[in-house]
């Protein structure tokens, strides 16, 4: 008789006793003679197995605890009825099991079980396969089927190589229960051929829609897609919801039901750390990253960077990737110095970063941190570049926050990328902004003066006289112009000579003119009286060693020079000055005032020269 079948026994005694009555005698025992109690619980057992009535499948298996000849009796009728009707057996066991747990019981239920899936796999469908499984799969942990189960999914295994329904539930089934017989499934090639539809395309292709899979057929059968396809290295199975998914299972900690540790999130992120930038789309790994990121998994992060062309892949999307992962200003600066010291990233990478993250917080004041860091790293690194536009929105930062720092750097690389132009507007024009903005500090202007006067020393004096043309009358510009006039002053002055000479041509020149002084000029003490018969005399005695061509050069020179004594000796210096200062000779010689004519410049050389201005004055 098959699973199913009606036993064809009456459900009273031949007395016509009612069932309902022989239940009442039997819970009240004692009116009942050992053969009777045997007769009634033999008919009772009979209804429960036909009814399968949970009530009347608990008072019969009680009679068998309570009355040990009765069991054996029972026993003997549920063990020859097993073979036929699994099913009814099982069912009147697992009443019994549902309130009262004992090892003799399920041992019962374990040989019903085993029975139950025999015929079904022997005889019945695959939906009568998989509900038998199915049913098995979800009773109690100390019921102790696991066996019972994992034998029965091995058994069935043949009948689903042609069955794909049978063939996709086994899968889920064991993906849920049973790990072990999961292994023998995927390992089964003539099942996993027969796997229908989405399930077998992710299980067996890695090609299939992994979160269709993941809302239809549950989160055990999506990890072990997952995890098959990380380990085939197959990118189109990771869509980005795919990938923050299974990094949301990994920081969470949660363990995916029974599922061995290589299905786990943790071994599929171990996988995408080894070799995720040659198995993941590019949208997938940036997800990853990003996840990375918002976790605080730098460490994580950097072992991709590390990987086989992953700071090629993953460097130009940092920044992307930094704003997506909503870290803040300083997280995303620590971790770009973290990449410098790695060598994951140069300098010159790392200022495109910075650019690239001020471009995208639109250059906003609270960005001042990143203006700084930039600012860190061009003065590190002189070869590092950026756009002239950048280095403006540098300055401009560093002047409304007053950081001087910031402003220092971005005047200097300006002013360094128009050395050499040939446009000397465009020079100009530089210097002025720089200066009329740099007003409220007075070490940013000290700086660009200092580059101003290092750079105009280099040029020739004809150019000289062109900037000087050029900064005349520009607002801001005095200082600058009064550098280059006073370093023109300075080349005529020497005329291309070395300090060397120009000391012994000023030696040569104080001989004569104190020479002309002592001769001829008057004092309180003696007035001069000339003759010029006696001096022409005088000169031609001494004449003939001068040839008569130099003469006339020698005359033009005293005239000249006659008249150059007396201009100078007119513009000594501005009355006001003197008015002024007590004693003008003195603060000229310290530096304490400003040259304003060549007779003041000989004093303030001498100042200079001698030692009497302070330190600052001479470095500068």
């Amino acid at each position: 008789m098959k699973s199913g079948e009606k036993i064809n026994k009456p459900t009273a005694n031949g007395a016509g006793t009612p069932l309902e009555v022989m239940s009442a005698a039997l819970q009240n025992g004692k009116e009942l003679t050992p053969d009777q109690r045997l007769e009634y619980a033999e008919h009772l057992l009979t209804n429960a197995l036909e009814t399968r009535a949970p009530d009347i499948s608990r008072q019969v298996a009680g009679l068998m605890d309570n009355y040990p000849a009765l069991e054996t009796v029972l026993e003997k009728r549920l063990t020859d009825t097993i073979p036929n009707q699994p099913d009814a057996v099982y069912a009147f066991i697992r009443a019994h099991l549902a309130e009262q747990q004992d090892e003799r019981w399920l041992v019962r239920l374990k040989l019903a079980a085993m029975a139950a899936l025999q015929v079904a796999i022997t005889d019945g469908d695959g939906e009568t396969i998989i509900n038998w499984l199915t049913l098995i799969s979800r009773e109690p942990t100390t019921y102790a089927l696991g066996e019972v189960l994992h034998d029965g999914i091995l058994a069935a295994k043949t009948r689903a190589h042609d069955d794909p329904e049978l063939a996709r539930q086994l899968v889920i089934l064991a993906a849920r229960r049973d790990p072990v017989g999961l292994e023998d499934l995927l390992a089964d090639e003539a099942l996993m051929a027969a796997l229908p539809d989405n399930i077998g395309r992710v299980l067996r292709d890695y090609s299939g829609d992994a979160l269709q899979l993941l809302e239809n057929r549950g989160l055990e059968v999506f990890m072990v897609g997952m995890s098959r396809a990380a380990r085939n290295c197959s990118s189109t199975m990771f869509s980005p919801s795919a990938v923050a998914g299974i990094w949301e299972l990994y920081v969470s900690g949660q363990v995916v039901g029974v599922l061995p540790a290589k299905y786990q999130a943790e071994s599929i992120i171990k996988t995408w750390i080894e070799r995720g930038v040659q198995c993941l789309s590019l949208d997938a790994l940036d997800m990853l990253a990003v996840q990375m990121l918002t976790s605080r998994r730098d460490d994580h992060f950097l072992n991709l960077l590390h990987q086989d062309n992953g700071s090629k892949v993953l460097m130009p999307r940092l920044v992307p990737i930094l704003e997506r992962s909503h870290r803040t200003i300083n997280d995303a600066m620590n971790l770009i110095g973290q990449l410098i010291s790695a060598g994951d990233m140069q300098p010159q990478q790392a200022a495109d970063v910075y650019r690239l993250m001020l471009v995208g917080l639109e250059w906003q004041p609270e960005s001042l941190p990143l203006f700084q860091q930039l600012a860190r790293t061009l003065q590190k690194y002189p070869t590092v570049s950026v756009a002239t536009d950048v280095l403006w929105r540098l300055f401009e930062a560093g002047s409304d926050a007053k950081d001087e720092f910031v402003a220092k750097v971005a005047a200097i690389r300006l002013l360094k990328g128009v050395e050499g132009t040939e446009e000397d507007g465009e020079i100009g024009e530089t210097l002025r902004r720089l200066t009329v903005d740099s007003l409220w500090s007075e070490a940013v202007r000290s700086d660009i003066t200092n580059w101003w006067r290092n750079y105009v020393r280099k040029l020739p004096i004809t150019e000289l006289a062109q900037l000087d043309k050029i900064l005349e009358g520009k607002r801001g510009l005095d200082e600058a112009r009064a550098v280059v006039q006073t370093l023109t002053a300075m080349r005529r002055m020497l005329g291309g000579r070395t300090m060397t000479a120009f000391s012994q041509t000023v030696q040569a020149a104080f001989s004569v003119l104190e020479d002309l002084a002592d001769a001829f000029e008057a004092t309180n003490k003696r007035s001069v009286l000339f003759d010029p018969e006696t001096a022409r005399v005088e000169l031609n005695a001494q004449g003939e060693s001068l040839p008569v061509q130099e003469r006339h050069v020698l005359a033009n020179n005293l005239k000249e020079l006659s008249q150059l004594v007396a201009t100078m000796g007119d513009n000594r210096t501005r009355a006001t000055l003197i008015r002024r200062s007590g004693d003008l000779d003195r603060e000229l010689m310290s530096g304490e005032e400003l040259p304003h004519s060549a007779v003041d410049a000989m004093k303030w050389l001498a100042g200079y020269w001698g030692g009497t201005q302070d330190d600052e004055d001479d470095e500068g």
